[in-house]
């Protein structure tokens, strides 16, 4: 299978260049400092339901394992063959790789940058200019379990709640143990319960 690089972005957003998948997600030294990698595109999906609910996964990645997060996550590709792919193409491509189901309209709903260190592997971080796309979905999902442990669905209050409640939990031990990191609360809500 032929190597994708992913784009990286300045504090802009515009893209400069791109960058190898696991580099950019690799924490650096620096001379004041952790390095958190480098600015890169990211794409959480929100797959909702007729009744309000997102479609959450409960993460399995070599980065931010075992987290609860939205539908899906990924980044553009850029393959040396053909240009980088659009977020809708990339949003259309996650739906379809990770939940099996084929969702050809996908709506930016929020864009917003972050940095994290992987709290259960600090050699890794994200550091996005990420865009959450959503779309209305209805009829069955096959997910992959290359992707996920478990997938539910939750009403956004709840995930609302419990980011906020992990997020104000992670600013106090990310000031202590991680000089550097920023906290926030992506997709990746490490305090979300699982959904009922």
């Amino acid at each position: 299978m032929e190597r994708y690089k992913i784009p990286l972005v300045n504090g802009f957003g515009r893209t400069i260049g791109y960058g190898d998948r696991w580099w950019t997600h690799r924490v650096r030294d620096g001379s004041d400092g952790p390095i958190l990698g480098e600015k890169h595109v990211g794409i959480t999906i929100a797959c909702l339901d007729d009744d309000g609910r997102i479609l959450v996964q409960l993460r399995r990645h070599r980065i931010f394992d075992k987290v609860w997060s939205l539908s899906g996550d990924t980044h553009p590709r850029k393959y040396e063959s053909s240009k980088a792919e659009s977020l809708s193409e990339a949003a259309r491509r996650c739906a379809k790789e990770d939940l099996g189901v084929v969702i050809k309209s996908w709506r930016k709903i929020l864009t917003v940058s972050y940095s994290a260190r992987d709290p259960r592997d600090p050699r890794y971080c994200e550091n996005e200019l990420l865009s959450v796309l959503a779309a209305k979905h209805k009829g069955p999902m096959n997910m992959n379990r290359n992707s996920a442990y478990e997938l539910g669905w939750a009403k956004f209050a709840e995930i609302s709640r419990d980011s906020q409640t992990d997020s104000k939990k992670r600013s106090r031990l990310t000031a202590s143990t991680h000089p550097g990191s920023v906290p926030c609360s992506r997709s990746h809500m490490k305090g979300l319960k699982k959904p009922s």
